[in-house]
């Protein structure tokens, strides 16, 4: 497991993504960190797979979610979110 942890050199710790090397590969249009955060981008064939896989097992399990579509970055292609659109509920 990837430690997210940055040891300075008085002892104390500090965040990867708060440090000067972790802000070095930050996305300047959402702010995401591939060096210090492990995500999912959208031309990586695996991390496509393990989307669509969430999407299929989501929709399984809850049947009033009509549909969802992943949010990606514009710029660094990363994954951000999931927007899920509900069915209208009739009574």
């Amino acid at each position: 497991m990837k430690d997210n942890l940055k040891r300075k050199k008085d002892g104390s710790y500090i965040l990867k993504s708060r440090s000067t090397a972790g802000k070095k590969g930050t996305c300047i249009e959402c702010g995401e960190n591939s060096e210090t955060r492990e995500l999912l981008f959208r031309y990586k064939q695996d991390d496509l797979m393990l989307v669509k896989n969430h999407i299929e097992d989501h929709l399984i399990s809850f049947p009033k979610h009509e549909s969802i579509t992943p949010i990606w970055c514009s710029k660094c292609n990363c994954l951000l979110e999931y927007l899920i659109r509900m069915k209208n509920a009739t009574l």
